[in-house]
């Protein structure tokens, strides 16, 4: 009993210190002289400032959340050791288990090697709605350009005028709207556009970056041909992306109707053979 009281409180005392030395390597070797205030302000900014994982619109430091992570997983395991001393604790094997599953289930990485992590599956979840919406606005700005340039015939209206009216009116992609203003102020034209193309990451995205780089070069009448031919293909894909779902929620209801006559029908044939087998006492229960 006392090698193992021993050996729970060395493992105890280890995941704690590991927690410790997370913390402390985030502090980046800080001297002592500046004090523990400094110390915790430089932290802080340290968090603030460090790389960010992606939850649809939430953006969170990879530094607090390597913290939370390794003080929450740690201090459970410090507590099913704890709970195993004292109390015995009859499913310390599945909860070391669960803990394993949950320590691999929360890596914020999307593969190691080529082994696929949770975290890849979350991320391609909220990308697919980001990008989803991003598309929607972009189809009302090529609407909105179209519109624009109809009214206003064949003056060139300049490239910050109507970028600008383009941000008024967006919301999920204004944040990439305002960096590549700012970059298109600079003068840094091509890279603004691709700037817009990769943040958002989609066709349409890269169509429309296309159209920005004319806008100080073309009249008005020969975007909006080119405008239309895009929005239309957006529609076309919309369309089609609709029919697919459609399809297989329509394939899927089938074979769950199919799934549930069979029930009923097996369910049917089993009353019938019982009454049978019970008419000339053949059941032997």
């Amino acid at each position: 009993m006392r090698y193992q009281i021993f050996y729970f409180s060395l493992v105890g005392l280890i995941a704690v210190g590991a927690i410790g030395f997370f913390i402390r390597s985030g502090l980046d070797s800080l001297p002592l002289k500046k004090g523990i205030f400094v110390s915790v302000s430089r932290f802080k900014n340290k968090i603030i400032t460090s790389k960010t994982i992606s939850f649809g619109r939430i953006n969170i430091p990879v530094l607090f959340y390597q913290s939370v992570r390794f003080t929450v997983l740690g201090t459970w395991f410090v507590l099913i050791i704890f709970l195993k001393i004292i109390k015995g604790l009859p499913s310390f094997g599945m909860q070391v288990v669960l803990l394993l599953v949950m320590f691999i289930f929360t890596i914020p990485k999307e593969k190691i090697s080529r082994i696929k992590l949770p975290y890849f599956y979350i991320s391609n979840f909220f990308k697919k709605i980001k990008s989803e919406t991003s598309n929607r606005e972009i189809y009302r700005t090529m609407s909105l350009l179209i519109n624009l340039f109809t009214i206003k015939g064949e003056k060139i209206l300049g490239s910050n005028y109507i970028l600008g009216e383009i941000i008024k009116t967006v919301k999920v992609t204004k944040p990439i709207y305002l960096q590549m203003l700012s970059l298109w102020n600079m003068n840094m034209k091509v890279e603004a556009a691709e700037y817009f193309s990769m943040a958002i990451g989609t066709k349409e995205a890269k169509d429309l970056a296309s159209v920005f780089l004319k806008l100080d070069h073309i009249i008005p009448k020969e975007l909006i041909n080119q405008l239309v031919h895009y929005r239309n293909n957006i529609k076309t894909e919309r369309t089609t992306a609709r029919e697919r779902v459609n399809e297989r929620n329509g394939n899927l209801i089938y074979v769950l109707a199919i799934i549930s006559a069979m029930v009923v029908l097996l369910n049917f044939l089993a009353v019938v053979l019982t009454d049978i087998f019970t008419s000339y006492n053949l059941l032997l229960f």
